[in-house]
Formats: C-alpha cells, structure tokens, sequence
C-alpha cells in the first residue's frame, strides 16, 4: 500500500528549516478507503490557548513500546508515570483490532524497517532507536492548532492527511512559519489526500494547522506518526 518510492523521490527543504512534502505516498483508492474508514469514536478533545482539535488513543508496535519502557528509566518521574499510565489504560497499544482492514494493513507497513528507513535516508535523521508512536487527529469547523515547533523530545514527524478535496479558503492547513508569528507564512500545505509532509524538529521548525473555517464542509482528516528519541523534555 505504501508507495515508498515516493519517499525516495523527495527532497528536503533547508528554509526555513528541514522539511518536505510527500506526494502520492497512498494510491488514490488506498486514501478513498482509509478516509472512508477513518476512525470515529475514542477522540478526545485537546484544548489549550490558542488550539483546540481531536485525537485518539495512540498506537505503537511492540517493539516501540519496549524502547519507551527504557526511556521512561532515564526521564522525569513524572513523564515516565505518564507514558506508563497510558500503556496500562490503553491509550498507547499494538493492538489494531477495532480498525479497519486497510488501515491495519497501513498501520503494519507504517511499522516495517522499510518505512523508518526510507524516512531516514531522506532526511538524514537516525531513526532506528528512536520510538515511533502513531496517533488519529480529527479537527472540526473552528478547530486549530498554535504555532509551536514540537517538544525537544521528539526527533522528526509525518503528517499524513486524508481528505480528497480541501479548498484554500476552508483553512485547516499545515502552515510551514518563519518563525512563532502566524503571519509569518512560508508555506500553506492543504490536507489533502495527495499530500504528506514531514517535519525535522529544531529549535525554529515554528509551524501550526490554521483554523478550519465555518464554511468548511468535512472535517480534517490526519495521522500523526511521531518519532522520539527520549522523553526527558516531555510528551
């Protein structure tokens, strides 16, 4: 189902800072029925100053797990009672059995050597040991997200976005910054199905999902496949 010969193909940006934008990683049918699939319950609303959007329980190999078992010995008390308490509810598991054929389909290639490998040769980030965990976002009309540039804990991560038509003027896009302004525009990313985009964190990958607009029609479809090297500045 991945095409990561699509990967191989891309090219990462260097301004404003590392970033890149994957086209066709999904055949058109494969997005048509994931987006068809896409989850709807176990959301939870995220709320804060200035963003507000849905995500799910997250999901991790177990392989993954165990590397964030170790890294919860080295981190805080704190963040370490936090990454355990969601393995032991349940909020980060393996297990793919409520989710849909193509989506376990997707889920288990996401979890190949293959993926993680094509991701690093194209961006020229390790990330072998680092612990890939994978999460559901759904934003409805007025949703967003600030801009912010990712906690240092977290090493790269792709967006992968599943809607087959998004017009500009209905908002919702991933908006690549020059800097914390949100003014500060570089790129507009539209979340559609066509689209992936992976960002490098550092300490200026300043970037934010603009609000979905009143007049938008669906609700903006994504999956956040995160990357973590360690858990000592948060999660």
């Amino acid at each position: 189902m991945l095409n990561l010969d699509a990967i191989d193909r891309t090219t990462m940006q260097s301004v404003p800072y590392s970033y890149a934008v994957i086209e066709n990683l999904l055949p058109k049918a494969a997005s048509l029925e994931l987006a068809a699939s896409f989850p709807q319950e176990q959301f939870r609303l995220s709320i804060g100053s200035g963003y507000g959007y849905l995500w799910s329980d997250m999901l991790a190999s177990n392989e993954d797990i165990a590397l964030i078992y170790k890294f919860c010995e080295r981190a805080s008390p704190e963040l370490s009672d936090r990454w355990r308490d969601r393995i032991a509810q349940g909020r980060l598991s393996s297990n793919l059995v409520n989710l849909s054929s193509p989506w376990r389909q997707v889920i288990e290639e996401l979890w190949t050597p293959a993926y993680r490998q094509a991701l690093t040769q194209m961006s020229g980030v390790e990330l072998k040991d680092c612990a890939m965990v994978i999460g559901f976002r759904r934003y409805n009309l007025g949703h967003c997200h600030r801009p912010h540039t990712d906690e240092p804990s977290k090493a790269l991560t792709h967006l992968l976005f599943f809607n087959e038509q998004w017009p500009m003027d209905w908002g919702g896009c991933l908006r690549i910054l020059l800097d914390e302004k949100p003014e500060s525009i570089f790129q507009d990313i539209a979340p559609l199905s066509q689209f992936s985009a992976v960002i490098v964190r550092s300490d200026n990958s300043w970037h934010m999902v603009t609000p979905v607009a009143s007049t938008a029609l669906q609700c903006r479809l994504a999956l956040r496949i995160a990357f973590f090297h360690n858990l000592d500045a948060g999660a």
